[in-house]
């Protein structure tokens, strides 16, 4: 997605046009290359991969993981792509969006550059070290909560609960970088390839990440320990809050 202002204008893009990868008023790219030919092939073809290249890869790998287990015997993840497939398709996108934010992480300034960019700030080390320990952390978290036996029949709670533990420490950091961090030019470079467009923003969703994963921790806790949202939640055909309001919408239009 393209940030809120053009980096290089500074002029609002519209929100029809947020896809493009280029802005509409000076028609220059959003992100900008790094310009280094001798980084790798790894990090130069990985550079620049946006969240549509990812959503194909994943839907591919996705349906390929799909046939090979349907093939062994095990067809969770097929009948949840065929009878599920808007989640699907979300769930798809979402882990898309995710992936695109860690390979700007990971590869710009990693594989095959010259020393001098090896010899990175501090934050940007930590930032990769703590996206390495909440992936770590959220994958046998997520396993845990969701249930071996039902890792692919429960696909979008599978891929949110991997990235929360992610989530929470980029939260984290942001909260911590100092006013001379902000201002550095490699670190503040680094943070506008990762969609950081203004540093108080940046704190305030960093605030806001912080304080809603619990609250929705607590609701969704309320939601299936309460009689009736609970029974709604599991009499649900699909996976998603809409059909738990059609089934509220039934039950109502019944009582009228």
């Amino acid at each position: 997605m393209a940030p809120k202002r053009c980096p290089h204008c500074f002029k609002k893009v519209p929100l029809r046009k947020r896809l493009r990868t280029k802005c509409p008023h000076c028609l220059k790219a959003f992100r900008r290359r790094s310009g280094l030919e001798d980084r790798g092939a790894l990090g130069l073809w990985l550079e620049d991969r946006t969240t549509t290249f990812w959503f194909l890869v994943l839907v591919l790998l996705f349906v390929l993981t799909a046939i090979t287990l349907q093939v062994c015997g095990q067809p969770d993840l097929l009948t949840f792509i065929d009878e599920r497939t808007f989640w699907f398709i979300v769930t798809v996108l979402y882990a898309a969006m995710f992936l695109s934010v860690i390979g700007r992480i990971y590869f710009p300034l990693l594989s095959g550059a010259p020393r001098i960019l090896r010899r990175e700030r501090s934050v940007i080390r930590q930032y990769r070290s703590l996206t390495t320990t909440g992936l770590i952390i959220g994958i046998p978290f997520a396993v845990l909560l969701v249930g071996v036996r039902d890792v692919w029949l429960r696909l979008p709670g599978t891929v949110f609960l991997v990235t929360v533990p992610v989530i929470l420490l980029w939260a984290y950091q942001a909260l911590t970088l100092s006013e001379e961090e902000y201002e550095d030019e490699r670190v503040w470079s680094f943070l506008q390839e990762l969609g950081v467009q203004d540093r108080l923003e940046h704190r305030h969703h960093a605030y806001f990440v912080l304080f809603c994963l619990p609250l929705s921790a607590v609701l969704f806790f309320y939601f299936m320990t309460h009689p009736v949202l609970a029974h709604a939640i599991m009499r649900s055909q699909e996976t998603g809050i809409l059909s738990m309001l059609r089934e509220a919408w039934h039950r109502t239009a019944v009582h009228q």
